[in-house]
């Protein structure tokens, strides 16, 4: 009985025309839905690793002054350092020195600020980041995972408006009390595209960083925590209580005042315009179940029209209305599960094709990505089809209401 509500005999065809409708309808509604939450996602997580990977989920550092800071250093030794590594969750813990200085090749000259890093520095994401294959070799030491002093990586933005490429050495001076001038060799060349971040920046060995400065080796401008990938806001809090009571515990009469900050608090624009895109993504999941769900009323209500002389002879048989609804709600029902299924697929599809093509592009000056990125999560999708469904059926009990108010004896003369 339900089946027949869709159209009737085959020479029929509004029923079947506008359950087709609806169908599309829903299944495009639910592409917009799911590709929006994808685009949000994967905005979120290329934009996020980015920027963990140039500061560190958590970064510890001297009260008041930028992680750059070269005029006050935070001491810490080693044995601290090990102990917030040794903390579950904590991938690896690196510290940092950092200067400014300029640099000048051929006659051209830029402000650079030169990241002292050692042995203990992560270099997964630089090195995905890399715009040639490999490190120079003599400069590089996989075992220790350390530049050699007197080598550094720049990005790929300097390198262009400088003219330079992996093997140059340009000169850099530093400003201080008096100037001083090293010569540093060119071993890779990074593109991480990020506005704020990469630009000038210069990645070499920390001890050339402190030579510069007069530090010792338990000096930092900051030290950096990697988490567990995909560490979210909760986990930064929970572990930064956690580095804190270490950080405490090991406090000494040469151990300064520290802080902790994470990303957030470090680049409140970036992750502003991020909350920015998760509210607009919001709104068009808003519009979607709405443009979902009166579509299926509409299409609802031309099925009942149709049926009325159907549904006058199941009230004189002594049908109750509630059964009456149930066997229209399954009809639409179906209709809303196949659009939904077919929206995944074709979602899903689409979201699979810019994941590994790459297909649409964007302006990384814009968007700091070079691609739309995209992240799937089935979990998300899962939820957001069951909401849909939900919300649909809650919509359909308003036409579904008409039912009770036809009457049978009037029904049954309509043809």
């Amino acid at each position: 009985m339900a089946k027949s509500l869709g159209s009737g005999e085959k020479k029929s065809l509004p029923g079947r025309r506008n359950s087709y409708i609806a169908t599309i309808s829903i299944a495009v509604s639910v592409v917009v839905m799911i590709v929006a939450v994808s685009v949000s996602d994967g905005f979120s997580k290329e934009i996020g690793e980015k920027v963990s990977g140039f500061t560190g989920d958590i970064s510890i550092r001297v009260p008041g002054e930028e992680l750059t800071n070269s005029t006050y250093p935070l001491q810490i030794n080693d044995s601290v350092l090990t102990e917030i590594e040794g903390i579950k969750g904590v991938n690896a813990v690196q510290g940092i020195a950092w200067i400014t200085g300029v640099i000048k090749f051929n006659d051209q000259i830029e402000g650079v600020m030169l990241k002292g890093v050692d042995s203990s520095y992560d270099w997964s994401f630089v090195q995905r980041h890399f715009v040639k294959e490999n490190m120079v070799d003599s400069l590089f030491v996989p075992d220790l995972n350390l530049l050699l002093p007197g080598s550094a990586v720049i990005s790929k933005r300097l390198a262009s408006q400088l003219g330079i490429n992996v093997g140059d050495r340009p000169f850099f001076h530093f400003i201080g009390e008096s100037v001083k001038t090293r010569r540093f060799t060119v071993s890779a060349i990074f593109d991480a595209r990020l506005e704020n971040l990469d630009k000038g920046l210069v990645i070499c060995n920390i001890g050339n960083v402190r030579d510069l400065l007069g530090w010792d080796e338990e000096s930092y401008s900051s030290v950096e925590v990697l988490l567990d990938r995909g560490a979210g806001k909760r986990v930064r809090e929970k572990k930064g209580e956690e580095i804190e009571s270490v950080l405490e515990r090991g406090r000494d009469s040469d151990f300064r005042d520290f802080e902790l900050v994470t990303p957030n608090e470090l680049f409140p624009h970036l992750f502003d315009w991020l909350g920015l895109l998760d509210f607009n993504v919001f709104i068009v999941l808003a519009l979607m179940m709405a443009v979902a769900g009166f579509n299926m009323v509409s299409g609802l209500l031309i099925i009942l029209f149709e049926k009325i002389s159907m549904i006058g002879l199941l009230k004189s048989l002594g049908m109750r209305d509630s059964s009456i609804h149930r066997i229209f709600l399954y009809r639409a029902l179906t209709i809303v599960i196949r659009g939904i299924a077919a929206g995944n697929i074709i979602a899903i599809s689409i979201l699979i094709i810019q994941e590994r093509y790459g297909l649409i592009s964007l302006n990384p000056e814009n968007y700091f990505v070079t691609q739309v990125p995209v992240h799937l999560n089935f979990v998300k999708i899962l939820i957001l089809d069951l909401v849909a469904i939900v919300t649909i059926a809650a919509i359909l009990y308003i036409p579904a209401r008409f039912i009770s108010k036809i009457e049978p004896d009037k029904s049954l003369r309509q043809k």
